[in-house]
């Protein structure tokens, strides 16, 4: 290579003359910039050959500084591409489609904290697209609690699904209009990709997005889950806990910051290039049609949407290439939750606007999230984007617009857009920052006001568009979208043009659609627009060249159009010359075109930015993934054969792994400086670097394994996830090449398109930076556009050669062809001085005579295309120009043809040996055969033959499998071979023979090809048949089951009537058959189900096939006895004899199979034990009451371990004997359980572990009690241990006990008869296909070389299988609860009740329905006799009540009791972790543990059980323990081996000889289905079954599991007085500052019991004196802590809804008000299971005891029922005021024997409070009030105006009457 590519450097830099060889001489010496300029000016005019020749000695550069470090590069990548003219062979013909599928989204919202705001009533809107659903509203709380569950269902593709936003908004609720206190978005995507596909108990953090700056504005505790069919939903047992820390749970993925500040998102959107001319509206299609003209119709904008926001650019009229330069702003937190940013560019038009075309771009490609220098922020471009969509006809309407809108692969070119991300960080708000105060600086003035879309369409919705009077500050803190433009940066411009060259060649065209006819076909090749014959640019690019969009290009073509057609001298064409097809000789099934020695070429030539380093980059991942892929299917293969090949084949990938990295990222930092970098370009190499680096040295790590062995499985899983990794590194946002479309037309019409990835065929000189397709010929097979129908055929196979890269290395176009041809030139022209003459035609002259054999042997695992589930398939192998089928084989899905096509006189033009290396390839096509109309696609496959030539010596072929695939749908193997042997000239007969046809003229497959086969022995365990549905309309009664495999069978006994009994009488059978001696090409065994009728007829009821029968070779085992005779003993519990010493607590270590103990040692350290006594059992320390009332019965039933901790000498109240009310029942069980199983799980990490070792726990316990001065701690320990009383638990299985237990298939399985089509995806694995079940088993040996038929008297199959006469059971289902159901009623809710199904027995337990709930706790027991097998399907349905219609199923669960019954995990009844006799645990199976031990030995032939005082034997296994139990102190010992054998029978797995797990006691969680929505969980339901033959004696009664019942209490709340309360009113006469108080309060949940004091008027301290009782009646469970609220929801509910929330009691302090609504001042929320304990005084009460009150400063007012003092009252975190109140908390039996009056009446009255006088209500009192408010203030001026008053009444009379009084005197005299 290095040769050929330094002469070709050297014949141009000849060509090019001096300045060439100069600029290399300088550049070996590291050129310098300034230099390069010179030439530039040197070379003259800056015409456009300077510019190529510019190219061109840049690409030579860049050659010869590849080809100084590709020598290294070649070595080490020269292994993973060797010359080969042939493109990789792939097996799938059509790729994935893009398929619809069912979603369910689950969303449970729990509980807010920390809401903004003041007294606000918060509702939960969830928005999901259209869809939008809202919880009830809370009253008057800043922290409500919800727990209410919404689905939301969903169907279409997934990539749709995944960018809908989810969007949770908390509103306060008011009565006209809500206010939105604050909201989280994240999208469907990003928790479909969270482990289990859900985030759980998460914390998500509101903000509001009007206003940014504010932060916080409270936290939403939910669940969201995602599930699409077949996902697993983890179910999660809820945990209240109060003291959450909020900020370590938010709801963010994991690595996030959990602070995420606020972020600004540019797009900036500056140009696009090349749309479609046309207008799609049809009025201006009919117009152009008309007039005729040529100009551009298109009025395109571009919508960008992220976030669930949408900002639009303004529109430019009519112009295919317009220019924008505007930017959009998005606000989001960085980082967000949603990924995608979604373009769009739109075309306006009269009637409606039509997309043009649609772009995603995922922030996770754009960015990187690791910490430090290492991550950067989400950056791209200024790049171009190439958008794809639908063809451009120009019909008036478009058939495929959903491609434009992003349904569906792209199917043609429609232009490019330039664009530009960034992201900035706002630190401290939405400040104006740098980057936007630049670009601000820069805008233009006019524009800046009135910068609105024209015409001013409003169809943005607020996308920018209503500036009412939003100030630019409101505008800058709010998340809306800003739309301005911007100016550019001239830099941004200078793109470097290149021109590139798209050259093929087509070998052959066949399998083309009959349907065509025989119009002429022609193929379109075309690159972006170049190459388009529709609208796009001619392939030359000749005068055609836009230059119309921006200076730059035109600088660029300016006058260079003319100089690159004289130079290249020949018309470029970018479409093959007409043909018409022909048929194909054989099978007249396809047409095809006859390139026989004539093969057709194209070029076409185009021109981009010269960014060809991205897809370099690229390319290189893209061959280390491929290399590591290739070498994982290696690996697997050769597991087959031996291990230590397979690992060191893995060893051998992974190192060279480790060099490719170290070879790329030295390649990587020599890049060139100068190549127009962009950031992101700098960032994503830094990122290889990073990764790789990463890799390489994991990669290492795993191959040289220093540290441990690591197992070859781990070794493929890593390899698997490095292949992951560089796949997602090599995908490159940043685009620039376009992809090439090859298009078929018939007749001028668009019928069929491949798409290929430029980068798959760019040439580089650099090997491994060369697409992987480049100049190699390579199988396309064309597709219909848009969506394709199922079972769609293939409209065209194409193989053709392509090569595309820089017209610089135009020399190497050609170098990889297959030789042997000459180049033929079109007439036309003159090659005179070609640079690259590009032929029309490549002619190859030597022909070779060739014939191909079809070795089709078998196929198994086909699709089903008949209503009976089976196919008639027949196979169809293309080749060429040649067709042939083989034979039908009918109603089979594994078809043995044994069959030899002869495709004789094959012609193959070019070199023989090429022709070996690199043959064509073979379609190989199966069909099912229809007696009516046409065949039906069923599969496809592509293989390559081995070929061997007239000189070489003949091998026959191996069989080999062919996956074969229909659609998306894997769709079985073929097995064949297939072989291409040359025609020798000299003696055409020379072909290896052979074998005669039969009499259908068929050939068979030769014998030396067929596998070798040996006689096999099947035997076949006949059982039953179950859940047989009806065949035609009438129900199966007599079926009989027919066993096939390689054309021989066995048949079972007809069952005389099914309803009766569904088992067969013969249970086993066998036959002989011959068999391939190579385990991998057994061939399918096939199971029948045939139903006879009357009159002899027969009907196929249903199959199935079993593919791989690895599973029921029978290999020879050692047999039990022959193991060592050695005593294993196994110390169970150590316990020293006298009860007094100390030591009786220290326990031996248990060995590690009983790590899963049996009680719940959660904080055993704690248990408050005060001197130890070994032999006392008693309940645990919390119910004084209850052990001492059954004195020492339960004695015996405790394990020791609770009796070694336990005594009565002398026994403490403790706090928590006052509240022990509450019983031990089973409940206690169920939740010791539940928080084991999450402790065990490490949800409470944070907790302290429970100690390993027992004995030291015990000492601890010890030395606390014994040292005095400990009080304190010794009082938090007993908390503690009351929290977790040591009980005995149960096993709580997260799934269905069949998945813990292998679907209990030790004795027999199960298998699917199915029947119907299986041929489209809808009914590809649907329930509705399986018409029952067939119970049996299969046992396959080589046959015996003396043919004995029996093994020790019978056949090895049935050795401990049971006898199958029918059984009489007593059945009890016990189901406890149901979670997440999904709702069956509009409001969201549902009804549940349970029926159960179990043969003609149905309880419906309508009656008991629980109303309006999701979550429902049953604790219901059924009780059903049974008898098997006729009654073996349980089926459990939870139903919806409806008062009217009829009630909806919300989904079921099906049970087989049979197989539980019979099988060897002991399923009947689980075995309880302890044995007692009574109590809530008392042993609930019919037999005793030493009973079951004795069966159990008894039935696996082991010796024993042998008991002995201390100890017990089992075969070779001895176990030991206590035996000997004392009750009282005086009494005798009493002998007891339950406890041992209980503890033998849960190690029984351990046991030789037995090795089954015994089920423990337990409860499944079984997740309910519904037909109507399959594979999606609609809920799942806790139960657990116990069986009892009838044989055997009764068990006792059912356990006791009905829901505990809620006790009444009754909180008395008084209060005192308020201190410090703010004033809020001020006087108008004294501006004196004064409250009018009273207190609200009501338990949260019964806000309809809200009760107020009375009001202290004009208090003018904030003090308030009230002597107030609130009364408050609830109802509370005591071990769940959680109040029990059972009310209406609204007025027209006819049913009371229960809920459970925690118990909260709110108090507020509020402002009365005459006139207006009373003013909120402050509120005290107190959770009463622990809340802070009060300040003595109101002094010492402060925010700080509510705050941060700790765990241990917190208390329980169940606990301490009586509690007085000060507490703060807080508004919006601030102290407003303080309370002294007094809580009292009485059972509902003590409030009626001891009542109170509410408020201060009888009985037990409160006294009048002592108010100051001026405590009164101006509006009752008003003299009162004058009194007190202006008497006091203003007497003396009151008295000062009342004396100058009466002066001045006196003035005015005086002068009033002094005149009158003169003139009296005058007159009088």
């Amino acid at each position: 290579m290095n040769r050929m590519e330094l002469s070709a450097v050297a014949s141009q830099t000849h060509r090019k003359g001096l300045f060439a060889g100069m600029k290399l001489k300088k550049k070996k010496k590291k050129g310098e910039k300034g230099l390069t300029i010179a030439n530039k000016d040197a070379l003259g005019d800056h015409d456009e050959s300077a510019n190529l020749q510019h190219g061109t000695l840049r690409r030579q550069e860049e050659g010869e500084e590849d080809l100084m470090n590709s020598d290294a590069l070649s070595n080490v990548f020269g292994s993973l591409s060797p010359k080969k003219k042939r493109a990789k062979l792939t097996a799938r013909i059509h790729e994935e489609e893009m398929k619809s599928q069912n979603y369910q989204i689950a969303i449970t919202i729990i509980e807010a904290r920390q809401l903004v705001g003041e007294n606000i009533d918060p509702v939960v809107i969830i928005e999901i697209g259209d869809e939008k659903k809202q919880t009830t509203v809370k009253e008057g709380t800043n922290a409500p609690f919800y727990n209410e569950y919404f689905v939301f269902d969903f169907v279409g593709p997934q990539v749709f699904l995944f960018d809908k936003i989810i969007n949770i908004s908390v509103m306060h609720n008011k009565l006209i209009g809500s206010m939105l206190i604050g909201s989280f978005k994240v999208d469907v995507g990003m928790v479909y990709d969270q482990p289990g596909h859900q985030f759980c108990d998460k914390w998500a953090l509101l903000t509001d997005p009007a206003d940014i700056r504010t932060g916080a504005k409270g936290y939403l505790k939910c669940d969201i889950g995602v599930t699409g069919k077949g996902d697993a939903i983890k179910a999660t047992q809820k945990t209240a806990d109060t003291e959450e820390q909020i900020e370590k749970n938010l709801l963010i993925p994991k690595g996030f910051p959990s602070e995420r500040p606020w972020a600004r998102f540019y797009v900036r959107i500056y140009k696009a290039e090349g749309l479609p001319k046309m207008n799609s509206s049809i009025m201006a299609n009919v117009t152009k049609a008309f007039i005729g003209d040529s100009k551009d119709l298109v009025d395109p904008y571009v919508v960008v949407m992220f976030a669930g926001q949408m900002g639009r650019t303004t529109v430019q009229k009519n112009c295919a290439d317009p220019i924008w330069h505007e930017q959009i702003i998005f606000k989001e937190m960085f980082p967000p939750l949603c990924r995608r940013v979604k373009i769009q560019v739109w075309d306006e038009g009269s009637m409606n606007d039509v997309a043009l075309a649609t772009h995603f771009i995922d922030l996770k490609k754009i960015s990187n999230e690791q910490d430090g220098d290492k991550g950067f922020l989400p950056t791209f471009g200024p790049a171009w984007i190439n958008l794809y969509g639908s063809p451009r006809n120009h019909s008036l309407m478009d058939d495929h617009q959903e491609l434009n809108e992003g349904f569906g692969e792209g199917v043609s070119f429609r232009g490019r857009l330039f664009i530009q991300i960034a992201v900035e960080i706002l630190s401290g708000g939405a400040r104006e920052s740098k980057f936007s105060s630049i670009i601000k600086d820069i805008k233009l003035p006019s524009k800046d006001k009135d910068f609105k879309a024209p015409k001013g369409k409003d169809k943005t919705e607020k996308a920018g568009e209503d500036h009412k009077s939003a100030s630019p500050s409101d505008k800058m803190n709010s998340t809306e979208v800003e739309i301005e433009p911007f100016d550019v940066p001239s830099e941004i411009y200078e793109e470097k043009f290149e021109e590139f060259l798209l050259f093929g060649t087509f070998f052959e065209a066949t399998m083309i659609d009959r349907k065509l006819g025989d119009k002429p076909i022609t193929f379109e090749v075309s690159v972006g627009n170049f190459g388009n014959i529709t609208d796009g640019v001619s392939a030359g690019a000749g005068g055609k060249k836009k230059t119309h969009n921006g200076e730059a290009e035109e600088s660029l073509l300016h006058e260079g159009e003319d100089e690159i057609s004289h130079d290249l001298g020949v018309p470029l064409i970018s479409t093959t010359p007409p043909e018409k097809p022909l048929i194909t000789t054989g099978n007249r099934n396809y047409q095809y075109l006859p390139y026989n020695e004539r093969k057709p070429c194209i070029c076409v030539k185009s021109y981009w930015g010269s960014q060809t380093f991205r897809l370099y980059s690229s390319n290189t991942l893209e061959k280390m993934a491929d290399h590591l892929e290739e070498s994982l299917e290696q690996v697997k293969e050769l597991i087959k054969v031996s291990e230590i090949a397979s690992e060191e084949k893995m060893r051998t990938a992974l190192n060279d792994f480790v060099s490719q990295c170290r070879v790329f990222i030295t390649s990587a930092e020599k890049r060139r400086k100068g190549l127009n970098y962009t950031a992101l370009d700098k960032k994503r190499l830094m990122l290889f670097k990073q990764e790789l680096e990463a890799m390489s040295s994991d990669a290492k790590g795993i191959a040289q394994q220093q540290k441990k062995k690591i197992p070859l499985d781990e070794m493929m899983r890593e390899t698997r996830s490095f292949i992951d990794k560089i796949r997602f590194l090599a995908d490159e946002p940043q685009h620039t090449v376009p992809d090439v479309f090859i298009w078929m037309l018939s007749n001028h019409k668009r019928v069929a398109y491949a798409r290929v990835p430029a980068k798959n065929i760019l040439y580089s000189p650099a090997k491994e930076q060369r697409g992987k397709d480049c100049g190699k010929v390579k199988t396309h097979f064309l597709k219909l556009p848009g969506k394709r129908p199922l079972g769609w055929t293939v409209q065209a196979k194409v193989d053709i050669y392509l090569w595309l890269g820089p017209a610089s290395y135009a020399n190497s176009i050609m170098e990889n062809l297959p030789v042997g041809y000459e180049t033929e030139l079109p007439s036309n022209t003159n090659a005179g001085h070609s640079v690259m003459p590009s032929p029309a035609c490549l002619l190859y002259k030597t022909l070779h005579l060739f014939q191909l054999r079809a070795h089709m042997y078998q196929a198994r695992g086909l699709i089903a295309a008949d209503s009976t589930g089976l196919s008639d398939p027949f196979a169809k192998v293309t080749f060429m120009s040649h067709c042939q089928t083989t034979k039908i084989i009918s109603q089979t899905l594994s078809p043995t043809w044994n069959q030899m096509l002869l495709f004789n006189s094959i012609v193959l033009h070019g070199d023989r040996e090429e022709i070996a290396q690199f043959p064509p390839e073979i379609v190989i096509e199966l069909y099912d055969d229809d007696a009516v109309g046409k065949a039906e696609y069923i599969g496809s496959t592509v293989a390559a033959p081995v070929v061997r030539l007239a000189d070489q010596n003949y091998e026959p072929p191996k069989l080999s499998y062919h996956p074969v695939y229909c659609g998306n749908l894997s769709g079985g193997d073929l097995l064949a071979t297939f072989e291409l042997l040359e025609i020798p000239m000299s003696d055409p007969d020379r072909l290896p023979p052979l074998d005669p046809p039969d009499a259908g003229q068929f050939y068979p497959v030769p014998a030396n090809i067929r596998p070798v086969l040996s006689k096999y022995r099947v035997e076949v365990l006949f059982w039953g048949v179950r859940e047989l549905k009806k065949v035609q309309f009438l129900s199966v009664d007599r079926p009989q089951v027919l066993i096939e495999c390689a054309g021989k069978g066995v048949k079972s006994s007809v069952i005389q009537s099914y309803k009766k009994n569904p088992n067969f009488s013969g249970l086993a059978d066998w036959f002989e058959v011959e068999l391939p001696e190579n385990e991998l090409l057994h061939p399918p065994l096939s199971i029948c189900v045939v139903d006879w009728r009357a009159f002899g007829r027969s009907t196929l009821v249903g199959t199935h096939t079993i593919n791989c029968l690895k599973q029921f070779l029978y290999k020879t085992q050692l047999s039990p006895h022959a193991t060592p005779n050695r005593l294993h003993i196994v110390e169970i519990d150590k316990v020293s004899a006298s009860p007094e010493s100390p030591q009786a607590a220290e326990l031996s270590q248990e060995e590690p199979f009983l790590a899963d103990h049996t009680y719940d040692e959660v904080e055993q350290g704690q248990c408050a034990v005060l001197k130890p006594d070994p032999y006392l059992a008693t309940v645990p320390a919390t119910e004084p009451e209850h052990s001492a009332s059954e004195p020492g019965k339960e004695k015996k039933q405790k394990d020791l371990k609770k009796s070694i901790r336990r005594s009565t000498k002398r026994r403490k109240r403790t706090i928590a004997d006052e509240s022990a009310e509450n019983v031990i029942d089973w409940w206690s069980k169920y939740y010791a359980s539940v928080l084991k199983m999450q402790k065990a799980r490490g949800i409470f990490a944070n907790e302290e572990k429970p100690e390993e070792n027992n004995q030291t726990s015990d000492h601890i316990a010890l030395i606390i009690e014994e040292e005095p001065d400990k009080k304190k701690k010794e009082k938090t320990l007993k908390r503690k241990q009351k929290e977790t009383p040591n009980l005995a638990t149960l096993q709580i299985y997260e799934g269905d006990l069949e998945s813990e237990f292998n679907n209990f298939e030790d004795w027999v399985k199960t298998f699917q008869l199915l029947r119907g089509k299986s041929n489209d995806e809808v009914h590809a694995d649907s329930e509705d296909r399986i018409i029952g079940k067939f119970k049996g088993s299969f046992c396959i040996y080589p046959s015996p070389k003396d043919g004995s038929l029996l093994d020790r008297g019978q056949p090895r199959i049935l050795q401990g299988i049971p006898p199958n006469h029918s059984v009489k059971v007593l059945i009890r289902v016990y189901i406890v609860a149901a979670f997440n159901l999904s709702p069956a009623d509009p409001d969201g809710k549902s009804d549940p009740y349970i029926v159960l199904r179990l043969g003609n027995t149905e309880i419906k337990d309508r009656e008991n329905y629980i109303p309006k709930q999701l979550n429902p706790i049953f604790g219901r027991s059924f009780e059903i006799q049974a008898t098997f097998p006729k009654d073996s399907l349980l089926t459990v349905l939870i139903y919806d009540h409806d008062f009217v219609g009829a009630d909806d199923l919300i989904g079921e669960t099906k049970i087989d009791l049979e197989n539980r019954f019979y099988s060897r995990h002991r399923a009947t009844c689980g075995l309880q972790s302890q044995y007692e006799i009574e109590g809530y645990n008392a042993w609930h199976d019919a037999n005793k543990p030493s009973e079951i031990l004795t069966k159990l030995c008894k039935d696996y032939r082991i010796s024993g059980p042998s008991m002995r005082p201390g100890e017990i034997q089992v075969g070779t296994k001895v176990f030991k323990g206590q035996t000997v139990f004392t009750e009282d102190e005086n009494e005798e010992p009493t002998e007891s081996y339950e406890h041992l054998s209980l503890k033998v029978l849960h190690a029984w797995e351990e046991i030789p000889g037995a090795g089954y797990k015994l089920v423990p006691e337990h409860i499944e969680t079984r997740p309910l289905y519904h037909k109507d929505k399959p594979g999606i969980e609609q809920g799942r339901v806790q139960m657990w079954v116990d069986m009892f033959p009838k044989d055997m004696p009764l068990p006792g009664p059912p356990v006791d599991i009905s829901p505990r019942k809620p006790k009444g209490y009754e909180l008395r709340v008084i209060i005192w007085n308020t201190e410090d309360v703010i004033l809020e009113d001020e006087n108008i006469f004294t501006g004196q500052k004064s409250s009018d108080i009273y207190v609200k309060g009501w338990i949260k949940g019964l806000e309809e019991d809200k009760q107020e004091t009375d009001v202290h008027y004009n208090s003018l301290t904030g003090e308030g004196n009230f002597n107030w009782r609130f009364v408050f009646p609830f109802h509370y469970l005591p071990a769940e802590k959680q109040m029990v609220v059972s009310k209406r929801e609204n007025i027209f509910s006819l049913e009371k809804t229960e809920r459970k929330i925690p118990a909260e009691l709110v108090l507020q302090v509020w402002d009365f008000e005459r006139l207006s609504s009373d003013d909120f001042l402050g509120t005290l929320e107190l959770n009463l299971n622990g809340f802070p304990r009060a300040a003595k005084t109101a002094k010492s009460c402060d925010l700080g005891m509510v705050v941060a009150a700790s765990e241990e400063n917190k208390i329980s007012i169940f606990q301490q029922k009586r509690v007085r003092g000060w507490w703060p009252f807080i508004k919006a975190g601030e102290l407003t005021g303080k309370v002294e109140a007094e809580f009292h908390l009485v059972t509902a039996e003590e409030a009626e024997k001891n009542p109170v009056g509410k408020a201060r009446k009888e009985p037990e009255p409160l006294e009048k409070p002592n108010r100051p006088d001026t405590s009164f209500s101006w509006f009752v009192n008003p003299f009162k009030c004058l009194y007190h408010l202006i008497w006091r203030n203003y007497k003396k001026y009151i008295i000062i105006g009342i004396i100058l008053l009466i002066l001045i009444i006196f003035l005015v009379l005086f002068i009033y009457t002094l005149p009158g009084a003169i003139s009296h005197r005058i007159v009088v005299g």
